[in-house]
């Protein structure tokens, strides 16, 4: 999968594993509704399995062939992806389902790796800056 490379990357070439549950909008209200107390449908959410992932880039491992094997697969969390949501974002955007999917899954990663465009503007405006180099990495591929 293309995106493989993207995430070897973000994560200084270590290994991670992360769940993908993609889902209807009446699935996601309810998700949203019970994880965070939401009642409303939305495009993605991220679920990290640590309470704070921000110094993850700094700190993980670089891999090399000789010390792969020391190092597990990071667990980084789940994403979930509601694909009406995506189907309709996708046409009022005027871009594919698959760009649109590419665009959620990297935003949804980035909240893993503990990027979080809620936290302001200097945040918002960061996150904004690597999900546009994550997506054109994407497009390279």
């Amino acid at each position: 999968m293309n995106c493989k490379i993207l995430f070897r990357k973000e994560l200084n070439d270590s290994e991670c594993e992360l769940s993908l549950l993609l889902v209807g909008d009446s699935d996601m209200k309810e998700i949203n509704r019970l994880r965070r107390g939401k009642d409303k449908t939305t495009d993605v959410l991220s679920f990290p399995l640590e309470f704070d992932f921000s110094p993850l880039q700094k700190i993980l491992p670089k891999n090399t062939s000789s010390d792969q094997k020391m190092f597990p697969p990071v667990a980084l969390g789940e994403i979930v992806i509601s694909i009406d949501t995506l189907q309709k974002q996708a046409k009022e955007i005027g871009h594919s389902e698959k760009d649109e999917f590419y665009r959620l899954l990297v935003h949804g990663f980035l909240h893993l790796l503990g990027y979080d465009h809620e936290r302001g503007d200097k945040e918002e405006h960061i996150m904004k800056l690597k999900e546009d180099e994550c997506l054109e990495i994407l497009q390279g591929l």
